[in-house]
Formats: structure tokens, C-alpha cells, sequence
């Protein structure tokens, strides 16, 4: 079987109103060179690949949000006129763009791994060995939220089957007020994860924040995720031996990961990249004793069923995973959404990736 040609449609689907940041929050950015750089991901678009063949089978893949279709096509050469069957899967030809660019390598695998699974009928997660479970453990995400907003979103999901509801955060967010809300609208059904993407600056505003919480009696933050600089380490062991509340890094790069368990830095992995090598990560943090999840760019269809088959390939993987269906997005341009349910996602049982583009959604939303 023989790839003949790699087609590219760029996307942008917008969110539901009111599920990511309140109001207040929308006009997140940062200032560079005097000039305010407003930064809102819904806006970024998304490329979609197809990757057809000599045989009509045609493999799916999807590029995390903000790359460029020029930048996925100008690597289609390595894969034009080549046997599917004459890849290596662990390290595809794109050795001059690997760490330059690996969200592009991200959706090429995806694709070639979606052809595998349709050429030899079996699903993904056969390519990997098998599964570890039917059903993958997912969260419910939300932005930076008021305890308003953050109460009636606790409310839906608990509504929906969610136990864990992982939520953004800054040093200057009311925290402890939105989780003091949530307590109040749903008392113990939900455990919160406070993802403050690195911007508690300092080890002193989480244990702040941990102090708070005590004297406010809230026991539901289940994880604080990659609270302050990843670069300093030393912060990251010095949590662990302040507080029991568990810490986790969101990392995806390798060396990191192996830094992180040598250094006895996170109690939990929030791991990413492409399929074979979140692969491998995961066979470190479970060497390693250390419960992972898979982390999302909040992207579409294509690869959250990607992050499902891996998932439930990896025995590490035990923790709710960033698989968001469409509860944020207004279409996820599969034609079967992915099935969730009571705060699980089906893992596909047809062959590749399990799932079908939406030829129509696709029009509704594509830009180029």
C-alpha cells in the first residue's frame, strides 16, 4: 500500500459559550515590546490531515492548534510514494524537523497509525500491544472562572458524571473563593485539579494557597499541576515535602521526564507528544511507580481518539486524562462524537482511530 498524496484543511471551532474563561478573564496575554499579545487558543486554527493511499484506505491526522498547513505540507515529501509498510513507526522520517516541530510529527503518526489499524482491521490500541481497560478516566476542564461561573460549571459536571474537574489558575486568581463556591454548590462530588500553568510564580503563593485551604476547611483540590517554573526542580521536591496534596508536572519531552523521576519531583505525570513516545513515557512513570494522565490541547475528534487508544494501552495511565469530547468545543468533526459517560471515555473498537470526519461539520468550520 503506497501514500499518494497528504491533504490538509485548516479549522476553527469555536467554543460553547461560558465554558472555558468568565468574562473577566477573557483578555489573557502578555505584554511584549510595549505592545499587549492577547492570548485565546479557541482562536487558533487547526489542521487536518488526510493521508491517502493507492488503495483507497485514507489514515486521519490532526495537528495541535496554532501550526500552520504550510508547515505540515512541506514535510509531505518524506511520506509521498513510500510503502505504508516501509516505516519505522518509533521514529518517522523527519529527523530535520523532530525538535523543531514536533506537533507536526504528532499528526503525520496519527495519520500513519490510523492507515496501520485500517489496513491490518484492528484498532489503534492493538498496534501498542492491547488495552489495559475499556473505559478511560477523563476530567472535566474549564478556564479561569469567577465562584460563580466556577460553581454552575461544577454543577454540570457533576450533572454529566464527572468526579474531577481540572481548572486554570494565575498567582492573583481568587482561588480560594471559586473553590469555596464549588464546595458550596456540590459539597464533596467533585475534586478539583488547579492547573495554574506555571504561573504561581513562586513556591510561596501554593503554599499560601494550601494554608487557605485549611483554614477554610476545603479538603477537594485533588492535584496542584505544574504550579511554578518547570525549570527549577528544587521548588517542585521542596512541595512535596511541604504539603500532601499531590504535584504533578505536565511534561512531554523525555529527558525532562527522566530528570523529574531521578529527582523525585511529582508525585503525579501530566504526560503529552506523539503516541509512541507518550508511549514510552508512560513506561517510565510506571517503572517509576508514578500515576500519569494524558494532557490535551483541547483539539478536536481526530486526536482525543488518539489520546483514548494510548491511553488505554498504557498501564501507568489510571488518572483522568484531558479528553474533553464536546464539552467545550461546539463540534468535534467526527462524525460519532467519542463516547463519555459518567466521566469515562470509550475506548473505538473499529479499525485505526475508530472514527469517521464529518464531512459537514468540516465545510461549516474550515477557513482554508
Amino acid at each position: 500500500m503506497k501514500i499518494t498524496r497528504v491533504e490538509t484543511m485548516t479549522v476553527v471551532v469555536p467554543l460553547h459559550e461560558g465554558s472555558w474563561h468568565s468574562p473577566e478573564f477573557d483578555n489573557e496575554g502578555y505584554v511584549y515590546g510595549g505592545t499587549f499579545v492577547r492570548l485565546h487558543w479557541p482562536e487558533y486554527p487547526i489542521v487536518v490531515m488526510r493521508v491517502h493511499t493507492d488503495e483507497g484506505l485514507v489514515g486521519l491526522g490532526e495537528i495541535p492548534k496554532g501550526v500552520s498547513a504550510a508547515a505540515v505540507e512541506q514535510y509531505a515529501h518524506f511520506f509521498v510514494g513510500r510503502e505504508l509498510s516501509s516505516f519505522n513507526m518509533q521514529e518517522l522520517p523527519l529527523e530535520t524537523m523532530w525538535f523543531a516541530n514536533s506537533s507536526v510529527y504528532e499528526g503525520y503518526e496519527m495519520a500513519l497509525y490510523d492507515l496501520l489499524g485500517k489496513s491490518l482491521g484492528v484498532p489503534v490500541y492493538q498496534l501498542f500491544g492491547g488495552k489495559y481497560r475499556d473505559w478511560v478516566a477523563v476530567s472535566r476542564c474549564s478556564g479561569r472562572m469567577n465562584p460563580e461561573h466556577a460553581a454552575q460549571t461544577a454543577k454540570e459536571a457533576v450533572a454529566q458524571g464527572y468526579s474531577v474537574l481540572k481548572m486554570k489558575a494565575t498567582y492573583d486568581d481568587p482561588v480560594i473563593e471559586r473553590l469555596q463556591a464549588i464546595h458550596d454548590a456540590v459539597g464533596d462530588k467533585l475534586h478539583i485539579l488547579i492547573d495554574p500553568n506555571q504561573r504561581f510564580k513562586r513556591p510561596a503563593r501554593l503554599f499560601e494557597v494550601v494554608d487557605q485551604l485549611k483554614c477554610a476547611g476545603l479538603h477537594n483540590v485533588q492535584c496542584f499541576e505544574s504550579p511554578f517554573d518547570h525549570g527549577n526542580l528544587d521548588w517542585y521536591v521542596l512541595a512535596r515535602q511541604k504539603m500532601s496534596t499531590p504535584v504533578a508536572l505536565h511534561l512531554d519531552d523525555p529527558r525532562a521526564v527522566i530528570e523529574a523521576v531521578k529527582r523525585e519531583a511529582a508525585d503525579w505525570l501530566n504526560l503529552g507528544g506523539p503516541m509512541t513516545t507518550f508511549y514510552k513515557l508512560a513506561g517510565v512513570a510506571e517503572y517509576a511507580g508514578i500515576p500519569a494522565w494524558h494532557g490535551s490541547g483541547v483539539g478536536l475528534g481526530i486526536s482525543e481518539a488518539a489520546y483514548t487508544h494510548i491511553s488505554a494501552a498504557c498501564n501507568a495511565v489510571t488518572l483522568t486524562s484531558d479528553i474533553c469530547g464536546e464539552t467545550l468545543r461546539v463540534d468535534d468533526l467526527i462524525v460519532e462524537p467519542m463516547q463519555i459517560k459518567d466521566g469515562f471515555v470509550r475506548v473505538p473498537e473499529k479499525p485505526g482511530l475508530g472514527v469517521e470526519l464529518d464531512e459537514n461539520a468540516l465545510d461549516r468550520y474550515r477557513i482554508a
